[in-house]
């Protein structure tokens, strides 16, 4: 059987099917623009938030260490260390601060920066008393890294509190294309039908 269409009939199928064109094609693009959100999102997570932590959470055990040595008033052992635990704090340091940092956190980062410079000074004037004087080391240096632990729980928190606003931007960026994916299965389906009246209605006379 030889299906015949009349040249109003080609318009309108033609007319339809463009729009089922462009239908497909900007959905395509949202929906190519929601995956980079996403893509970013997790790269973001991985890179700037666990990553940074886990500098965090070294430089912590680091300080912990010096906190621990000089407690201990070990002056031998505290002295032949505290060079390659500066070495190591500043690398991390420096790893940290190539992260992708908020306002907020580059703010507390400095002021890290700050005292950690503050407790090397302060670990210099100890290395000048020999033995170590117990009263000055347990109290005197108690309040640098007080200060240091103080920005490092503050930069912790950054992490977590950024982890979730990345988090939830990725949520929404993957919900919107789930909603936008319904809503093209509706259409298509609506335009669907439309077509067939289109092309299979008799024009009126």
């Amino acid at each position: 059987m030889e299906w015949k269409f009349s040249l109003g009939q080609r318009i309108r199928t033609g007319v339809a099917l463009l729009v089922v064109f462009l239908l497909v094609l900007a959905t395509n693009m949202m929906d190519s623009n929601h995956f980079r959100i996403v893509q970013s999102n997790l790269t973001t997570i991985y890179e700037d938030r666990l990553l940074a932590k886990d500098y965090l959470y070294k430089i912590s055990r680091q300080i912990q260490v010096k906190r621990e040595l000089i407690q201990r008033s070990d002056i031998e052992q505290w002295s032949d260390l505290n060079t390659a635990l500066n070495d190591s704090i500043q690398t991390l340091n420096d790893r940290f601060a190539s992260t992708q940092l908020t306002e907020n956190e580059a703010l507390v980062f400095e002021s890290l920066k700050r005292n950690i410079r503050s407790l090397r000074e302060y670990e210099l004037k100890l290395q000048r008393n020999d033995p170590l004087n117990t009263e000055l080391t347990t109290s005197g240096s108690e309040r640098y890294f007080t200060a240091v632990y103080d920005d490092l729980d503050a930069l912790f928190k950054i992490q977590l509190e950024e982890s979730d606003k990345v988090i939830s931007n990725a949520n929404r960026a993957i919900d919107t294309s789930n909603l936008i994916s319904r809503i093209e299965i509706g259409v298509l389906i609506a335009i669907g039908l439309l077509i067939q009246l289109l092309v299979f209605m008799r024009p009126l006379k």
